[in-house]
């Protein structure tokens, strides 16, 4: 398991999520504690190869090509995709409100000779005013069902968003949205009602899919298990969701990609 957190505070952490994982302090936390792609994500960096892979892809698939395009990463976290489509020729803006987050992400981007700005943001406080209507695309991803815990909070940080795109546009949510306790983080809302929430800012939903099988997440995402168990189990996961069409409770991340009209 990535270093940092014990099996019982990791379960005290899941028990207690608001006041918690809307805070910088705990992203911090983690940002300093943890190794690898668990700074961000799951304790078992096993797993979260397997996560990454699979995010990366998706987003590449929806996206396309991004070469030359302006991209707002909300809730970057330690840049993972901030710094994929950077790779990729797109000119990356990433906001966090983790400082020691942000500071990771420009340490790897420095590593990898990549010019990707990062900055300290809010996505639950307004944007500046240079920044609205200047992005191609805005990349939402495992953010909004941390930072807001109700349908009202959710409304503000969408119209927060949904201001950075230029008419157009698209934003890209990659979230793990579900409407049971069990499996939503702080934010307990299906697809169809969060769909409508963004809709109602004048975008419209083009493409969704869905990844990471629920029960491989419970089994895998905690403990480091041999690499090749993991990519197996994984893999036997997400062919479970593609031949189940569209499951939405097993399905725990939910991609929705969705476009502004050319005029405003």
């Amino acid at each position: 398991m990535a270093q940092g957190r014990s099996l019982l505070q990791l379960i005290t952490d899941r028990a207690s999520k608001r006041g918690l994982y809307d805070t910088p302090g705990y992203w911090d936390m983690k940002a300093e504690s943890y190794r690898g792609l668990a700074r961000s994500n799951w304790p078992s960096n096993t797993y979260n190869a397997e996560v990454h892979r699979r995010q990366m892809a998706t987003l590449d698939a929806l996206l396309g090509d991004v070469r030359g395009l302006s991209v707002a990463d909300v809730g970057c976290g330690t840049g993972r995709a901030s710094l994929h489509l950077a790779e990729r020729g797109a000119k990356v803006t990433g906001w966090d409100f983790s400082a020691k987050a942000l500071e990771a992400a420009a340490q790897e981007a420095s590593r990898r000779g990549l010019d990707v700005e990062f900055r300290v943001g809010d996505v639950r406080r307004p944007p500046t005013a240079s920044d609205l209507e200047h992005f191609d695309v805005v990349l939402v991803l495992g953010c909004l069902t941390l930072a807001c815990s109700t349908q009202a909070e959710l409304e503000v940080a969408v119209r927060h968003v949904r201001s950075l795109l230029k008419p157009g546009g698209r934003l890209l949510v990659i979230e793990p949205l579900h409407s049971a306790r069990l499996t939503a983080r702080l934010l307990r809302m299906g697809v169809a009602p969060f769909v409508r929430v963004v809709e109602r800012t004048g975008l419209t939903l083009i493409r969704r899919r869905v990844m990471f099988f629920v029960p491989m997440r419970y089994a895998l995402a905690f403990r480091d298990l041999p690499e090749r168990w993991v990519g197996r189990a994984f893999t036997l996961g997400e062919r479970a969701l593609e031949a189940l069409g569209w499951p939405e409770p097993l399905g725990d991340y939910k991609a929705l990609l969705f476009r502004a009209p050319r005029e405003r």
